[in-house]
């Protein structure tokens, strides 16, 4: 087991130094304690002093009889720090002790690093087969198979990955890279072209573990990340301050700014909207999120015209963006362009299966045009897709369908979960519409 590494919090950032001085002292009050040792890796590895975060994982690992925690964040340190195969073996033990999808993508990556890009194939197929991280995962399988060959379904997953992560510059080079090899040169260029400001993003990666690291830093990134976790989770408030943070910290991060489009979208307060949406502009025009955002600004302002103009321009940027399709969908169908919202949800539902607004507005459609399988089949893989509020109407659309083709028990069914919904989150007017429904399903 390594020594305890000799350490000054005056060698921190002085907002840091603090907590760095109270970790310190805890170790060396407490040696033996995992945890004391642990915590004190976690800030050295934020503030990327590499060698003596490894020494005291080891120790935590070692003290705590192989505690996963400490073995899984070793192994990012490792494959930070270039030891890509020490981090492989690291990454290899911690899998042993827990399966974790965050550390199969890793371990993938960190195989692909040291040139074992057949075993890298593996530890991504394994990643793919489990929760979370779709675009993360598909973007780095997708590198490793363009890398072996591979071009056709490296291909496809790397599209697949920039509908999901539109705004990762990374994931465009890749994708114009197999454009390239696939031979498809001028589709090639203009993928490589549209890549501005944020050429070297990577897609997020979830991993709650290595989060705890990375708020120890706490830069404009960590914000941005945080903001967006926040968001996901309908916590829009929340996640306006954290784009704020970001922002604090590097004013010229346009992404934060186009996440605030958004956030203010949502909370109806359009004037901030229109004034980060202007920032962003400025800073970076070509962030497919921005005229995303913006586009549903615009809808919720009651302008179709100008929001399907946003959203086109968003599909400028990233044509299989499954978000700008579906969106754009709805906007034609308020609009009256029925054939054209429908080829929309479909080159959506192609990028996203389960993307949410394209299957329920399909789903709704084939309802009311007399076609109750194909519904159920869009409605049901609706249910699949990201939460945005819309479940009780999903449900409820599931419900008449299945009744429609005589599965009167999956309709009632369908019929109480779409009730508690929408007594739990409104609106009411819809769950009075389904409690009678349901009583009717019953008589």
């Amino acid at each position: 087991m390594p020594a305890v590494p000799e350490l000054a919090a005056e060698s921190f950032p002085e907002p840091v130094r603090p907590k760095a001085r109270s970790l310190i002292d805890g170790v060396a009050e407490r040696p033996s304690d995992p945890w004391a040792n642990g915590d004190l890796a976690m800030l050295l590895h934020a503030h990327e002093r590499l060698s003596a975060a490894q020494d005291l994982y080891r120790r935590a690992a070692t003290l705590s009889g192989g505690e996963f925690r400490w073995t899984y964040l070793l192994g990012i340190a490792q494959h930070q720090g270039g030891q890509h195969a020490q981090a492989a073996s690291s990454l290899r033990t911690a899998l042993d002790i827990r399966p974790y999808g965050p550390a199969w993508i890793r371990l993938g990556e960190a195989l692909s690093a040291g040139g074992q890009v057949e075993s890298a194939r593996g530890a991504l197929r394994a990643a793919s087969n489990m929760d979370g991280n779709a675009g993360y995962v598909s973007y780095a399988l997708g590198k490793v198979l363009l890398e072996l060959g591979e071009t056709a379904e490296a291909l496809a997953l790397l599209e697949r990955a920039l509908a999901l992560a539109p705004d990762s510059g990374a994931v465009r080079r890749s994708l114009g890279m197999a454009y390239r090899s696939a031979g498809e040169q001028e589709l090639a260029q203009r993928t490589l072209a549209q890549n501005g400001a944020a050429a070297d993003q990577q897609p997020r990666l979830e991993d709650a573990l290595y989060e705890s690291v990375a708020g120890l830093a706490a830069d404009a990134r960590h914000f941005l990340d945080q903001g967006r976790s926040l968001d996901a989770a309908g916590r829009t408030a929340d996640a306006i301050e954290a784009y704020r943070r970001a922002i604090e910290l590097d004013p010229s991060m346009a992404q934060a700014h186009a996440n605030l489009v958004g956030s203010f979208g949502r909370t109806g307060e359009i004037d901030r909207a229109e004034e980060h949406y202007a920032t962003a502009l400025a800073l970076n025009p070509n962030l497919e999120e921005l005229h995303n955002n913006w586009g549903v600004v615009q809808a919720s302002r009651g302008d179709p015209a100008a929001a399907a103009a946003a959203f086109r321009r968003a599909l400028e940027l990233n044509p299989n963006s499954a978000r700008a399709n579906a969106n754009l969908g709805v906007a034609l169908l308020e609009a009256g362009q029925l054939d054209e919202a429908v080829r929309r949800f479909r080159e959506a539902v192609k990028s996203d299966p389960t993307n949410r607004p394209a299957r329920m507005n399909l789903g709704t459609l084939a309802l009311e045009g007399a076609r109750p399988t194909e519904a159920v089949e869009h409605l049901e893989a609706a249910l699949r897709g990201d939460e945005d509020g819309s479940e009780p109407f999903v449900r409820y659309a599931l419900g008449h369908a299945y009744q429609r083709i005589g599965r009167v028990a999956d309709a009632r069914r369908s019929f109480e979960r779409a009730l508690q919904a929408a007594e739990n989150r409104g609106p009411a007017d819809l769950a009075a519409q389904i409690r009678a429904d349901l009583e009717a399903l019953l008589q």
